[in-house]
């Protein structure tokens, strides 16, 4: 195999990334000891068992980008900093047996993920037709705020409890996590894709408006990450795109940090080091701790399965919450899925099937442009991380979305002018 200068250079900002990650942990170990991200080191010890992380560069390197690359990378990403906090992590559990356990789940998960090429039947939809779909999730979109605003607002700090001020019904709940998740990151990128930028400026700003409702962070930022993926993605090749859409934050998170080293709040470095790309990693590090003392889920925390079973715990997020003490810690389907349903020593096979269902999703995309799939599913992939794949599935409509993929036809000209952009950024990814 011939490796090309996007190759390299992809190669090349994956090992960066890896360099500056471990840059923030260490600053995040300094700034948040609260949270359980531990005070670590330059040991060697720590360099060389973290450097085996390296022989996942290859598969980076030779893949071709679809749903599952960017899940991967976002897998990578966490797994990469649980290795490396493991190493200094205070926590009571075998922490090489985690470290291989998660390393090999890794590379169960990505190998459906990045390589299953099984193409799919597709309905022959007109333009007329999606745009008739995405009318309809306007609608649906507006009349869920409505039912949501009729129960009452708030206009709160989303880490405060007046986000759980409000009870409403729980399929409503269901429905404001699907618009949020699934159905306002499609029509923006429906209407961008399409360069009608008022349309896709306006669904923005609808979106804001769920804040009062949710109070949640991930509203406030989606006004600003949906454009920079769109940018991103539309300026890089797509592959680089995607490691760069993890090291730009990064790098802006530790610029602020080291300027703004002396304010105790944090503000930027917290959003972006430690909640974007720490959480995920630390989410592993406390289930590896706290399944290796307490009786497993056996997959319990689902719905359906809560109903005919007897389950040890009520949620796992507040469970963990309550031990930990900093905060709800949902986590990702290596956490849930693997650590907590199956335990370490099983982890690789659940993360296996979650790789194949995940995949579904590279599947009923793959006739779309890189910048179409990238930016609809940016906030999926973030819902991906942090929660359990059944609840991302259903309440953050990852599902729904991959059924939008699956009807929204292929536009020719956006991929032709995709392919052209990429080819006029190579000296500028070879600089980044």
């Amino acid at each position: 195999m011939q490796l090309t200068r996007d190759d390299l250079t992809i190669g090349v900002t994956i090992a960066g990334f890896f360099v500056l990650s471990i840059a923030s942990l260490i600053a995040c170990g300094h700034a948040f000891p609260a949270m359980h991200v531990w005070r670590s080191g330059v040991t060697s010890e720590a360099i060389l068992g973290t450097a085996v992380m390296a022989v996942f560069l290859p598969a980076f390197v030779a893949g071709r980008f679809s749903f599952g690359y960017l899940v991967s990378f976002s897998l990578l990403s966490a797994v990469f900093g649980f290795v490396w906090l493991s190493f200094f992590s205070g926590f009571d559990y075998p922490h090489a047996i985690a470290r291989w356990a998660m390393i090999a789940a890794l590379a169960a998960a990505i190998v459906p993920l990045m390589f299953q090429t099984m193409p799919v039947w597709r309905p022959g939809l007109s333009e007329a037709a999606i745009k008739r779909i995405a009318l309809l999730l306007l609608a649906s979109s507006f009349a869920v705020l409505v039912a949501d605003i009729s129960y009452g607002a708030n206009l709160g700090s989303p880490y405060s409890a007046v986000r759980n001020a409000v009870t409403r019904p729980a399929l409503l709940n269901y429905l404001t996590g699907i618009m949020i998740g699934a159905v306002l990151p499609y029509l923006f990128t429906h209407f961008a894709s399409r360069s009608q930028w008022m349309q896709a400026a306006c669904v923005l700003l609808f979106a804001l408006c769920f804040y009062p409702v949710v109070n949640n962070k991930t509203v406030l930022l989606l006004p600003i990450w949906l454009p920079f993926l769109f940018w991103l993605f539309g300026r890089f090749n797509p592959r680089l795109a995607t490691v760069l859409a993890f090291l730009i934050p990064m790098i802006i998170g530790l610029a602020a940090f080291a300027v703004l080293g002396a304010d105790k709040d944090y503000v930027v470095f917290s959003a972006i080091n430690l909640r974007f790309l720490a959480i995920p990693s630390l989410a592993l590090d406390q289930y590896a701790d706290f399944f290796a003392h307490r009786e497993l889920t056996r997959f319990c925390q689902i719905s359906i399965l809560r109903q005919v079973t007897a389950c040890p715990y009520d949620e796992l997020g507040p469970a963990l919450g309550a031990i930990y003490r900093d905060g709800n810690f949902n986590a990702s389907f290596l956490a849930t899925e693997g650590i907590a349903s199956v335990g370490l020593a099983l982890a690789p096979v659940s993360a296996l099937v979650c790789g194949l269902i995940l995949s579904v999703g590279s599947m009923v995309s793959r006739h779309l442009s890189p910048r179409f799939i990238a930016v609809s599913s940016g906030i999926a992939v973030q819902a991906i991380m942090n929660v359990p794949l059944t609840t991302s599935l259903v309440s953050n409509g990852v599902a729904l979305l991959f059924l939008l993929w699956w009807l929204t036809p292929e536009r020719q000209a956006e991929a032709s002018h995709q392919q052209q952009s990429a080819q006029r950024s190579n000296a500028i990814g070879v600089t980044a």
